[in-house]
């Protein structure tokens, strides 16, 4: 454990890459959410926070700049968190948010996170408006690998946009998925859900949450234990 302090390690990058490119966004992505959002998405972003307030070795993959971390650590009083980012840009703002961890063990890892070997299994795994940057197959090796960094009966809290089932909410998801893939270039061109990647992984779907009139939903798993063939 690292604890008090906070270290950014850049690891080797050994498994198939995202090009997604945040950097230039980084420092305007909270204005432009709240121009487009309010502070919705914050609210959805708060969704099971007690049950990440209280796991010992929390994992929070695609982390952005940190606003949900701040928050996090200004209430967490022991434990580890790990901040699994591809941003040079978007940790140096989220160690800025963060501040002085106190108590708390903050590791800052630059790296895309199907590359990440932690060292010992995560009681919880945190993924918010982060899955809906990719495509199915590149879902499913994001769950796995989360998967197979939680220990069993470990939480996975996801908070991200599904499907659209309005007409409105498609056209705001089509302008803003065309606008990221010109600006970051992430790698979907649309929205896709998760669940059936997540039910493959071994992930059980314990309780749901819905925002925005269904257009984001907050979903907490559980890891399943090991399955006899």
């Amino acid at each position: 454990m690292i604890s008090g302090d906070m270290e950014i390690i850049r690891r080797s990058r050994q498994a198939p890459q995202t090009t997604a490119q945040f950097d230039l966004v980084a420092r305007i992505y909270p204005a432009l959410e709240r121009l487009v959002f309010g502070v919705r998405l914050d609210n959805a972003r708060k969704a099971f926070f007690e049950e990440v307030l209280d796991a010992d070795r929390v994992l929070l993959v695609g982390e952005g700049n940190g606003r949900f971390l701040k928050s996090l650590i200004a209430r967490k009083r022991a434990g580890y968190v790990c901040v699994v980012e591809r941003s040079k840009v978007m940790i140096r703002l989220a160690k800025d948010r963060a501040g002085d961890s106190g108590k708390v063990g903050l590791e800052f890892i630059e790296a895309d996170f199907r590359a990440y070997r932690p060292e010992q299994d995560f009681d919880c795994v945190v993924t918010h408006f982060f899955l809906d940057l990719f495509n199915p197959p590149s879902q499913l090796a994001i769950i796995e690998k989360m998967a197979e960094s939680v220990a069993d009966g470990g939480t996975w809290i996801n908070v991200d946009f599904v499907p659209a089932r309005t007409l409105r909410h498609e056209i705001l998801m089509s302008l803003q998925y065309a606008f990221f893939r010109v600006v970051s270039r992430i790698e979907s061109k649309r929205c896709f859900d998760e669940s059936e990647a997540a039910t493959a992984a071994g992930w059980t779907v314990a309780e749901a949450i819905s925002y925005l009139g269904g257009l984001v939903v907050a979903k907490r798993y559980r890891k399943n234990g090991l399955q006899v063939a």
